[in-house]
């Protein structure tokens, strides 16, 4: 029967880690959290390393002579949690004196880099760190908040000690630049469109950044580079020009398509501007219409009013004169005019909304619906008509009736869009020519604006098509970082964000202990089987 030392060195791994278990006790400690007091139980593992491991150097790992004992009590290093209850080894660690590196703290096999933290520990972080926010983490592991990005920065040297070694063979790269905070924060990203992997990370963007990068290539693994793609920056085509003499520069379709639907976009927005003015003309057209009318009835009234005490101070005996007679005719003209008038007569006041007739306030009705259906027609003027709703489409129909402008700047983005998705270079080309022709003599001048962008990107955009070779993985890789970022709730050092990005942007397996995991190749195997019943979906006819 095993003993419960044994047992409790090989529930904490600390087999691996070449150490002797000398004592093992437990403590109740009190912890201030919260604001409260609790108490806590510990368990301390005092342990000391195997003797082919003592007096090592830490960095060499050369057998060495003592030189002192460095503390005169023993250090503790955190290992993973049992239940909950935290487990710290302990040992008195001492100085050795290496010929090559000086006086240095012995090499310590339960150590994990720099950190008070063992491998494992250090795993079980990094892993959850892929899966939910760090305060989280903090909380259920109970360490600080900022010692989460120590663990992860730890677990990736570990795993990954040279990064660099991404970098080597390669041949399609994309480039791009995300925000990591506000106040235009930026991170340069560099992916491996063969490997689907994450090859370089750098703070900061523009052509000094990914200069680092292009002068970190060697000058033969510059030349194997056969396309970078990214969006239309600038910069990207100065490195592609300087430093990769056989690279093919490509732009990415979704950024094409986004030019497009900004441009788009400012049309409608003209458009429902215009609608907007045309309404508020309409409506004060009307009101004064309707307060003229007002005013007239008064005066009617007035008139109305003094002819019938006129009339009535007249003498009624005899024959009538002449003014009596006219004053009959003025009052019969208008009872006549009141009798066929087709709204009552209205409150004499300032007139108001809920004082347009029927005829007026339809017509204001039917300007505002169509104000409104501009304004709230974005997403249904950037989707593709296969994948529109029924009340998207009924939208485009009344722009198609009422707004030729900005159906004309609808018609421009779908052809593009559908250039941008041709095999055939040759008619792309062709397409695209005549795209530019039609935008520049669109009168529309977001779209005229669009198509010298375009043409100032064509052979790019060409080389695309050519190519079939866009940044759509490296966006998604995008998305993915700031859903870390949001995840974890923030990063302050960026050190430690670019380490969780490079474990989780790749094919690296964080390892944790006795736990079944699926190997890189099993995984990467798996995503290609999920992309291939993806693509026979979408190319299959949907089914009636």
């Amino acid at each position: 029967m095993a003993s419960p030392l044994t047992i409790l060195k090989s529930v904490l791994n600390l087999n691996h880690n070449c150490m002797h278990v000398t004592d093992c006790e437990e403590k109740t400690v009190t912890v201030h959290r919260f604001g409260e007091t609790f108490e806590q139980t510990r368990i301390y593992v005092h342990a000391k390393p195997f003797k082919r491991v003592q007096d090592l150097c830490p960095v060499c790992r050369k057998k060495c002579p003592g030189y002192d004992t460095k503390y005169s009590t023993e250090s503790t290093w955190r290992a993973s949690n049992l239940n909950g209850v935290q487990v710290h080894i302990c040992y008195r660690p001492q100085r050795i004196e290496c010929p090559d590196h000086g006086i240095l703290t012995e090499y310590i096999p339960w150590q994990d880099g720099n950190s008070r933290f063992t491998a494992d520990f250090n795993n079980e972080v990094a892993w959850m760190v892929c899966r939910m926010s760090r305060t989280a983490i903090a909380l259920f592991e109970d360490i600080d908040w900022r010692t989460v990005g120590n663990c992860i920065k730890a677990a990736q040297a570990r795993i990954e000690p040279d990064v660099t070694i991404r970098m080597h063979g390669l041949r399609r790269i994309c480039v791009d630049e995300t925000s990591y905070r506000k106040g235009f924060s930026y991170i340069t990203v560099v992916y491996d469109m063969e490997r689907n992997r994450v090859v370089w990370i750098h703070e900061g963007n523009g052509l000094e950044v990914f200069r680092i990068f292009c002068e970190a290539l060697t000058p033969e693994e510059r030349g194997k580079i056969e396309i970078v793609a990214g969006d239309g920056a600038r910069w990207i085509d100065t490195c592609v020009k300087d430093y990769f003499p056989n690279a093919t520069r490509c732009i990415d379709f979704f950024h094409v398509t986004e030019w497009a639907n900004e441009k788009l976009d400012k049309v409608r927005t003209a458009t429902a501007a215009k609608a907007s003015a045309e309404y508020e003309r309409r409506k004060k057209e009307y009101q004064k219409a309707e307060a003229e009318a007002v005013q007239a009835a008064e005066e009617a009234e007035k008139q109305r009013q003094a002819a019938e005490t006129e009339l009535s101070a007249m003498s009624k005996r005899g024959r009538p004169s002449r003014r009596k007679l006219e004053l009959l005719s003025f009052l019969a003209s208008l009872q006549a005019a009141a009798s066929h008038e087709q709204q009552p007569c209205r409150r004499p006041g300032r007139p108001r909304k809920d004082q347009l007739t029927p005829e007026h306030q339809a017509v204001l009705d039917k300007l505002a619906e169509k104000t409104k259906s501009i304004k709230g027609a974005k997403h249904a003027l950037g989707h593709k008509p296969e994948n529109c709703t029924d009340n998207q489409m009924d939208k485009i129909r009344l722009i198609e009736n009422d707004y030729p402008d900005l159906y004309r700047a609808y018609q421009l983005k779908e052809s593009l869009r559908l250039i941008l998705h041709m095999k055939d270079t040759g008619q792309a080309a062709a397409e695209l020519e005549q795209w530019i022709n039609d935008a520049a003599v669109s009168g529309l001048k977001p779209m005229e604006e669009l198509s010298e962008k375009i043409v100032r990107h064509r052979e790019n955009i060409l080389n695309s098509i050519r190519c079939q070779a866009n940044s759509a993985k490296s966006e998604a890789v995008n998305t993915t970082i700031k859903v870390l970022i949001k995840m974890a709730r923030g990063f302050r050092n960026t050190s430690n964000m670019i380490a969780l990005i490079y474990l989780k942007c790749s094919d690296l397996v964080i390892p944790l202990y006795n736990r079944p995991q699926m190997s890189a190749e099993k995984a990467a195997a798996a995503r290609k089987t999920a992309n291939n019943l993806r693509k026979k979906r979408e190319a299959s006819p949907v089914p009636i």
